[in-house]
């Protein structure tokens, strides 16, 4: 029984000795435990997506498809519309740039006929001139020359006899030069020599140097691009000797494939700047130039000479605008 007693004691005092051990593992030492002695706490699983999720999600999708879908069909409708509308604007605008070239080609060949026309009509006022007016001056003229040279004629009277005389072959001339204006009888065999005919008088009048270029052509009958081409030849060189101040004028006539080429180039003063002093010699060879289906081009400097270029086809073409350039008239 004592031995009972002395027993517990000694365990109680070995338990009081081993608490602070205890109290230390109660607390995590020496098992990497955290201090407090809690055990972590082991990370939650995910929870499971609900279908409801899932059939919002679906139905985002759903959503997003359908607009993306009615966004695509209404961009195809417009672009199909657009596409349809461009359609129509390239036809109209085929239709009215062929409406413009039959109303160009209309123009071109109601201009060609028209010159046409002209020139039938200067043929026929030269023809009633020569042969009517022509003949009764010439006749007029042998009458005066027998009563001129008549040896019974007073003194007084055949020095007026004879200023008649001279008056009348002064107008016989400028009845010539009125026919062959109206229709120059050199064209008759062909336009280079009635361009060689043409550069000889302004050359005997004036006194410019002319030089004349061929190449191509014939001596047929001058048609009726040849015709126009000696007109714009006569003009520009009536041009040279009123406005030019030139000494010398170069003249090229070349028959070409697709028509012909006139080109007259001075070393006159040229065209002051901005075209200055213009008149109406450039403009009506501009205006010839385009009712014939050509095209012309100037090319002066001041001091430097004026060189004007001209192409005509042998058929009215589609009618061109004149150049800018083309209206300047020399300048004084």
């Amino acid at each position: 029984m004592n031995r009972s007693v002395e027993f517990m004691p000694h365990f109680v005092r070995a338990s009081s000795s081993r608490r602070p051990a205890l109290a230390g593992f109660s607390h995590g030492a020496g098992y990497g435990l955290p201090l407090g002695g809690a055990l972590p706490v082991p990370p939650s699983a995910p929870a499971p997506i609900s279908l409801l999720t899932w059939l919002a999600v679906a139905a985002v999708l759903a959503m997003l498809v359908v607009l993306w879908w009615r966004h695509a069909w209404l961009a195809a409708r417009r672009c199909a519309r657009l596409m349809a509308e461009l359609g129509r604007e390239r036809a109209h605008r085929a239709q009215a740039e062929r409406a413009l070239r039959d109303t160009q080609t209309s123009l071109s060949h109601l201009a060609a006929e028209r010159g046409s026309t002209r020139e039938a009509e200067r043929r026929r006022i030269g023809r009633d001139i020569h042969d009517d007016l022509g003949q009764h001056l010439l006749a007029l003229q042998l009458d005066i020359g027998s009563l001129h040279n008549n040896g019974q004629l007073p003194a007084g009277l055949r020095e007026q006899t004879a200023h008649i005389e001279h008056h009348i072959h002064l107008t016989i001339r400028s009845l010539r030069t009125v026919i062959n204006d109206l229709r120059p009888a050199a064209l008759d065999g062909g336009l280079g020599h009635a361009a060689q005919r043409q550069l000889d008088d302004i050359a005997r009048l004036s006194g410019l140097r002319c030089e004349l270029r061929t190449a191509g052509l014939d001596s047929q009958p001058a048609r009726a691009a040849e015709n126009a081409l000696f007109r714009l030849l006569q003009e520009a060189l009536s041009n040279v000797v009123r406005h030019a101040r030139a000494s010398a004028v170069e003249v090229t006539l070349v028959r070409e494939a697709c028509g012909f080429r006139l080109a007259v180039c001075d070393d006159g003063i040229g065209l002051a700047a901005g075209g200055g002093g213009r008149g109406m010699g450039l403009t009506g060879m501009a205006d010839r130039v385009a009712a014939a289906g050509g095209r012309m081009t100037l090319d002066s400097r001041p001091g430097q000479g004026t060189a004007i270029s001209i192409t005509l086809p042998d058929e009215p073409g589609p009618r061109e605008s004149p150049q800018p350039a083309a209206v300047a008239e020399y300048c004084a």
